[in-house]
């Protein structure tokens, strides 16, 4: 599909114009059956070209919040068919069918947004879907056909988790674009091979060069990994092997340095640079050493350098003491959001998010869009499991992890891990994953949890 997206009105969105009308724009072809690839244009002005508009083509001289300009008529709504033999509805160069232009008024939307108390991205989204039906014919309709496609619009946005129950989370996300300092964690089972548990080189790639366009984009980006006894298992040739405490130690003495040497080609071929920091639970509890380790990472962040972060394996171990260990991945990446005051906190691994009970085993399972504060009745949803066989992070980590974040006033995304590709997604506010509010009067929670032995060993993160 093609889309011509253009912002000719004084109001700046803080979401992808492009990105939210593309995907509104994508479901409804998709619900409408649409055998075709389409080209639609879209133009967001103000009230006095509306008028204009509406004033020169339609014999109306006031303002409207949105106007179609359908290029095909359909004999009914979404009947693709007789446009078989209709050549000029078919663009001759990219062979897309030509639906028509989108313009909506920038300043009613906000009017909109405000009266019905929705978030300006919801009201976008609606608008949208909205004019779409109206190019694909569903127009001059009966009260009975009109009630249907706002059926269809409703479930449209329903269906991007783009809803009024949603429109808190919504809200939330149009403010990631604002978002400095941003932590990512990403679970091992996102960054090897399911059949093999060997690191995916084409995924790896991927997460590097969303990486580095954040940085790109003025953010300032740390990195929590896991993998590393993966690596090193593979270098040792121990993938079918059962490890013990010492033989993890080494796989992840051997995995660290392979995985860095990865993560430095992969980051200088976009002319960044990264480093390493090894951390482990002492660390935090030193307060010395918990003061030079954020000295550390704020001027490697004033220095524009990308931050890779893993929990020191090869001597953090519980039997030396059980409080020198994190434990898992999640947990870290939220000490190290806390430690250095970040912003926002995204943890990707084989979790979509969080649900009312778990989705495999109850298909009446609801999806959680955002979550305002945590409290017992969220956390006992979390179980102690984990879909993969590399990692050790389930959902209870990732909602531990949530109240520490929280507490220190960093918003947190749990999000799939399958497609790097989300993590500008989510930066742009785009709906994926579960948002966890910040909340930061509870602060005392990072402490809290410092003070509590860890369950964690030296096997990699999920």
């Amino acid at each position: 599909m093609t889309l011509f997206a253009e912002n000719e009105s004084p109001v700046r969105l803080s979401f992808s114009m492009e990105n939210v009308a593309r995907q509104v724009a994508e479901k409804v072809l998709e619900l409408e059956n649409c055998p075709y690839e389409c080209q639609i244009s879209l133009l967001l002005t103000d009230g006095t070209e509306v008028q204009r508009l509406n004033s020169e083509y339609r014999g109306i001289d006031r303002e409207t919040d949105v106007l179609s300009f359908p290029l095909i008529e359909f004999a009914s709504p979404s009947d693709f068919a007789p446009l078989e033999e209709d050549d000029e509805a078919f663009d001759p160069e990219s062979g897309e069918l030509m639906l028509g232009d989108i313009v909506i008024n920038a300043a009613r939307m906000l009017e909109q947004a405000e009266d019905y108390g929705h978030s300006v991205k919801r009201e976008f989204a609606f608008l949208v879907a909205h004019s779409l039906y109206h190019l694909l014919g569903y127009d001059h309709m009966t009260p009975e056909e009109e009630a249907v496609m706002q059926e269809k619009q409703e479930k449209t946005l329903k269906l991007l988790g783009i809803t009024r129950e949603a429109s808190d989370a919504d809200t939330v996300r149009e403010r990631f674009l604002e978002k400095k300092r941003v932590v990512i964690k990403i679970g091992s089972s996102s960054l090897t091979h399911p059949e093999t548990g060997k690191i995916d080189l084409i995924k790896l790639e991927i997460l590097v060069r969303e990486l580095a366009d954040l940085r790109m984009r003025g953010r300032e980006v740390v990195l929590v990994t896991s993998g590393a006894v993966a690596t090193g298992r593979d270098a040792l040739q121990m993938m079918n092997t059962k490890l013990n405490l010492a033989m993890k130690q080494a796989c992840a003495s051997v995995g660290q340095a392979r995985l860095m040497m990865l993560y430095q080609k992969l980051f200088s071929e976009y002319n960044q640079i990264c480093s390493q920091v090894l951390l482990t639970k002492d660390i935090m509890l030193n307060d010395s050493a918990r003061r030079n380790a954020r000295n550390t990472f704020n001027e490697l962040l004033s220095l524009g350098v990308i931050p890779v972060v893993n929990e020191n394996d090869t001597v953090g171990t519980d039997e030396i003491s059980n409080l020198t260990v994190f434990g898992d991945n999640d947990t870290l990446s939220a000490v190290v959001a806390a430690l250095i005051d970040a912003d926002l906190l995204i943890l990707l691994s084989d979790i979509d998010g969080l649900y009312t009970d778990d989705p495999h085993k109850n298909p009446d399972a609801r999806f959680i869009h955002v979550v305002e504060k945590l409290d017992d009745r969220l956390l006992s949803m979390g179980k102690e499991s984990t879909g993969s066989r590399v990692g050790t992070g389930g959902m209870a980590t990732k909602l531990s992890a949530a109240r520490i974040a929280t507490g220190a006033g960093a918003d947190m995304v749990i999000a799939s891990g399958e497609d790097f590709h989300v993590i500008h997604r989510i930066i742009n506010g785009e709906p994926y994953g579960t948002v966890f509010l910040e909340n930061a009067e509870e602060k005392d929670y990072l402490l809290e949890y410092l003070k509590v032995p860890a369950a964690g060993d030296a096997d990699d993160k999920s």
